[in-house]
């Protein structure tokens, strides 16, 4: 299936959609979200606290540890928990979303926050960030392969490149035909991430590429499985400058036959200045591609470390 079918499906805390949702009747618009999210993704808006019945406007709710265990309650009444209901309502409203590629939570909910939202002792008052909303955790526990990450981390760029890697990764992957029986598929699909996973991580990339060759039609869907699982766990680091400079170099290696010692030195060039952080990883990939124009190579017209999701997502936020 061709990547213009249709378009990688998100979930989104509804209020990061300019929905007046949360406790105080407002929202919390995010211009990523607004501006780029909606034209090149199908978002799913949702709200675990308003569609659990709460109410707008509504009394705060908070992260609260009694003892060993963390409650969701009402800031101001505590004694008054939420989360069997929360938690509840999560596996029922997880279950009717169509097939996910992403999801974006709103930071610091109660509900929501994917890492680091404030849980408060009952007995000292003292507040650590060490939580997780009872409903990302839900959704993470469920979907673990489905990239998660919080509106206010996706301003850092390396961050959000990474997340928007994985959200378009796991929709090809899920539009691999017959995704059960097609071979061929599976091993493109291993072949066309080849680069980026050498890039993040040299070790897991051979170790996928050991699972791959040893695949066939009667241990498919067991090698299937496993493979996307590690795929997706790799996927999810952020490499170094260092770690794209060597993937850098062995894409010139393909024009090492094609190109003269001018052109070889400027490439040099740019993958140091890259590497001392003076320009962005495009400049030294542009001129690559200029490169590749001059000089096709089917492997890497199909490889995905030169396009892995529309650039136009890399607007600053």
């Amino acid at each position: 299936m061709s990547d213009q079918q249709n378009k990688p499906r998100i979930g989104v805390s509804a209020c990061l959609m300019g929905q007046p949702v949360r406790f105080d009747g407002g929202h919390k618009n995010n211009k990523f979200v607004i501006n780029e999210c909606s034209r090149h993704f199908e978002l799913h808006p949702v709200c675990p606290e308003a569609e659990l019945g709460l109410g707008i406007p509504r009394p705060v709710i908070q992260l609260r540890k009694f003892g060993d265990e963390i409650k969701l309650v009402y800031s101001k009444n505590p004694q008054s928990q939420l989360t069997p209901q929360m938690r509840q309502f999560a596996e029922s409203r997880i279950d009717q979303f169509e097939q996910l590629d992403g999801f974006i939570f709103k930071k610091d909910s109660p509900s929501c926050g994917m890492e680091r939202v404030p849980v408060f002792d009952d007995k000292t008052g003292m507040r650590q960030r060490n939580g997780i909303g009872i409903f990302a955790e839900a959704f993470k526990q469920k979907h673990p392969n489905i990239p998660t990450e919080d509106e206010g981390r996706l301003g850092d760029i390396g961050i959000r490149e990474s997340f928007l890697e994985r959200v378009y990764a796991h929709y090809r992957w899920r539009n691999i035909e017959d995704a059960e029986h097609n071979l061929h598929a599976f091993r493109e699909f291993h072949k066309n991430y080849k680069l980026i996973l050498m890039a993040k991580n040299n070790m897991a990339y051979r170790e996928l590429g050991r699972m791959v060759a040893g695949v066939h039609k009667h241990n498919m869907a067991e090698v299937r499985q496993k493979y996307f699982s590690k795929f997706m766990q790799v996927m999810a680091k952020v490499p170094s400058r260092g770690h794209h400079v060597n993937v850098l170099m062995h894409i010139s290696g393909y024009l090492k036959d094609k190109l003269d010692a001018k052109d070889k030195a400027e490439l040099l060039t740019w993958f140091e200045t890259y590497r001392n952080r003076q320009v962005d990883r495009i400049t030294p990939l542009v001129l690559l591609q200029h490169h590749f124009l001059h000089h096709p190579n089917d492997y890497m017209a199909e490889q995905y470390y030169f396009s892995p999701f529309p650039s136009e997502l890399m607007h600053p936020v």
